[in-house]
């Protein structure tokens, strides 16, 4: 029974590990490169990746109990919350950055980018820090057997 209750846990575990790699610990490495699409794209690349190979185990789950299914549904329902959360972002960026380029002076348009960046990245933080109380919840749950109240097959 315990072997089911850790088959249960992984794709939390997956998904808390894709929030602390990609989004914590990649970010604090590179952060002090001279490009940061570099910090931008290794991590979106990564957590996209992360959250693909969640998805397929959601959607290819024949061989699994109900347990283990539900939850690894459960955690890809929760991955696409991080995934409207890039979309939010993208398109705040986006819009921010074409009312820039009307921006004449050059030296504001620099900084008022920054602040852009700043603005554009709260939409996924706020999300990051509602899976981590989410997962961490499922986390517990998955472990001590219990099926996802929302999630029954």
């Amino acid at each position: 029974m315990a072997v089911i209750y850790h088959e249960a846990s992984k794709p939390h575990e997956r998904v808390m590990f894709n929030v602390a790699i990609f989004h914590f610990f990649v970010p604090a490495i590179l952060f002090g490169t001279r490009t940061p699409w570099l910090v931008v794209t290794l991590s979106l690349l990564g957590s996209l990746a992360m959250i693909a190979s969640i998805a397929y185990q959601a959607h290819s789950s024949q061989q699994q109990t109900e347990l283990v299914k539900a939850h690894w549904q459960l955690a890809w329902k929760r991955c696409q919350y991080l995934l409207i959360a890039y979309l939010v972002a993208a398109v705040i960026f986006g819009i921010g950055w074409f009312l820039l380029s009307m921006q004449a002076d050059q030296a504001m348009r620099m900084i008022q980018r920054s602040v852009l960046g700043w603005f554009s990245l709260l939409p996924i933080s706020l999300a990051l820090v509602a899976l981590i109380v989410m997962e961490g919840s499922a986390l517990v749950q998955a472990r001590k057997g219990v099926m996802p109240a929302d999630m029954r097959l």
